[in-house]
């Protein structure tokens, strides 16, 4: 199709056309004084930045210029469901009426079938349309810089902020990123569709990659049909990945977007994948209550962990983990810690918990890890004798190393003892993902850090005021000690 443009404008003088007429049944005050979706808006921004995980805006949508139309059998409120089943971080409903087939009425429904964050996907041009994706109970709207001024694009960036969304701004080369950062966006979205021709290269977003800057929520849109597209832009440095025709086309959307998610997953347990250097992350451990828990996760923890072996006095059961998980923000890891424990009783737990990793502390060998139910980081102990091949057979087996306090005849972990950081310098470079755990508190973090660069650290007993009990001081003094002495390339997180 060589008539790209032409259908961008038709698209834009429909939608001014519909603004209006819109307009004119409800006035914009009226609209504003009207009480909107009574649902609480979901953090769509943050969600796209899950560490850990592929996050998937998941679309849906009718029929396109480009395909015409792509289905007609499946409701929003089944799309969006199975979409939620199938792993997805956040959903994009299309509401554009003559071109695409959608409505507001299709975003209300979905988002109230889901727990997940909805982007209004739309040509917004006014913002009449933006309180509209308001009142609807969107989270986010789309904000496409190829059909706005940059005047516009600031005022809706403005607006956007006004009301309380989220704003994806889209962009197609490298002008347009530089105007949409110009205007303050926080979220990027690199679309390979190319609006001229209606063509797909992929190439659109490995070019743009590199400047996109540190603090810019990153998403590739467009064109991503396989696992291979999904690890080669997660690599180049996208948080998010936008995904509508291949899963619309899908049989079944569920299996469809679990096979991408689950096929695409890399080995390693990753926060953000860098653009330079990023925060070291923090796994608060042996979380009892819900009430710790989500006091971690405001202080600015990046996981969580329960213990589920018996013997450890931060064990749970069951019914109060999956409390725990269930009240957690989207964008913080559920880690399960176990010691020796059969295959089948983690699967068992992990399913009802909802587990996003498990976390290794017994005998466990690189074989038996084969058949795990999820990503595990694998616990190493340092003490007299350590040799880092104790660490390296697990490398490239496991997600990630942890390495703690080996205590002759003692706990698996939990000792509240640290370990000779030194004895483990020449292990860093030769492992792709290190968590660092043993004895640590806010006092000597920096200096753990100073000395094994790790991508996180684990912290149980060094912040609590009894066995199971966390220090909201103390957590609050370790998170921001690590990220005072702290990133992944070695440098202080400023």
């Amino acid at each position: 199709m060589s008539h790209g443009v032409g259908v961008l404008d038709r698209i834009l003088a429909r939608t001014r056309e519909a603004v209006e007429e819109r307009r004119r049944r409800m006035p914009l005050e009226r609209l504003q004084r009207s009480a909107p979706t009574p649902t609480g808006r979901r953090a769509f921004a943050q969600a796209l930045a899950q560490p850990g995980r592929v996050n998937v805006i998941a679309e849906f949508k009718r029929r396109s210029p480009s395909r015409g139309v792509l289905r007609e059998d499946l409701h929003p409120v089944s799309a969006a469901q199975s979409y939620e089943i199938g792993g997805a971080a956040a959903l994009s409903i299309l509401t554009e009426e003559q071109f695409f087939g959608g409505s507001l009425e299709d975003l209300r429904e979905a988002r109230a079938a889901t727990m997940l964050p909805t982007l209004r996907k739309d040509f917004i041009i006014d913002p009449y349309q933006v309180w509209e994706a308001w009142y609807a109970g969107a989270d986010a709207v789309l904000l496409i810089v190829s059909a706005l001024p940059d005047r516009a694009l600031r005022d809706l960036l403005d607006v956007t902020a006004q009301v309380g969304l989220d704003a994806l701004v889209e962009v197609h080369d490298r002008i347009e990123l530089d105007r949409a950062l110009a205007a303050g966006a926080k979220v990027v979205g690199v679309n390979n569709r190319d609006l001229r021709t209606m063509d797909v290269s992929l190439e659109t977003a490995l070019e743009l990659a590199p400047h996109i800057p540190e603090g810019v929520v990153a998403v590739a849109e467009s064109g991503i049909h396989g696992p291979g597209e999904l690890r080669m832009l997660r690599e180049a440095g996208y948080h998010a990945f936008l995904i509508g025709e291949h899963l619309m086309l899908s049989p079944d959307p569920a299996v469809a977007l679990d096979s991408l998610i689950r096929l695409s997953s890399p080995r390693r347990l990753p926060g953000l994948l860098p653009r330079g250097g990023r925060p070291v992350a923090v796994k608060i451990c042996g979380i009892t209550s819900v009430e710790d828990a989500l006091m971690a996760a405001e202080a600015g923890a990046s996981a969580v962990g329960m213990v589920f072996w018996p013997g450890s006095p931060r064990v749970v059961d069951v019914a109060r983990a999956r409390a725990i998980c269930q009240a957690l923000p989207p964008f913080v890891l559920r880690v399960g810690v176990f010691v020796d424990a059969p295959a089948e009783e983690m699967a068992r737990v992990a399913e009802a918990v909802g587990l996003d990793a498990l976390q290794l502390h017994g005998e466990e060998t690189p074989e038996s890890m084969a058949s795990l139910p999820r990503r595990a980081i694998k616990a190493v102990r340092v003490g007299p004798g350590f040799e880092s091949v104790q660490a390296l057979r697990y490398e490239g087996v496991a997600a990630g190393l942890l390495l703690d306090t080996r205590v002759p005849l003692g706990a698996p972990g939990g000792t509240g003892q640290p370990f000779d950081w030194n004895a483990v310098r020449g292990l860093r470079p030769r492992v792709g993902w290190l968590m660092l755990a043993g004895g640590l508190t806010p006092q000597n973090v920096g200096g753990a850090l100073s000395v094994v660069h790790a991508d996180a650290v684990d912290v149980s007993s060094g912040v609590e005021s009894a066995p199971g009990k966390k220090d909201p001081a103390k957590v609050r003094a370790f998170i921001e000690a690590v990220w005072r002495n702290g990133s992944v390339n070695g440098e202080a997180h400023r």
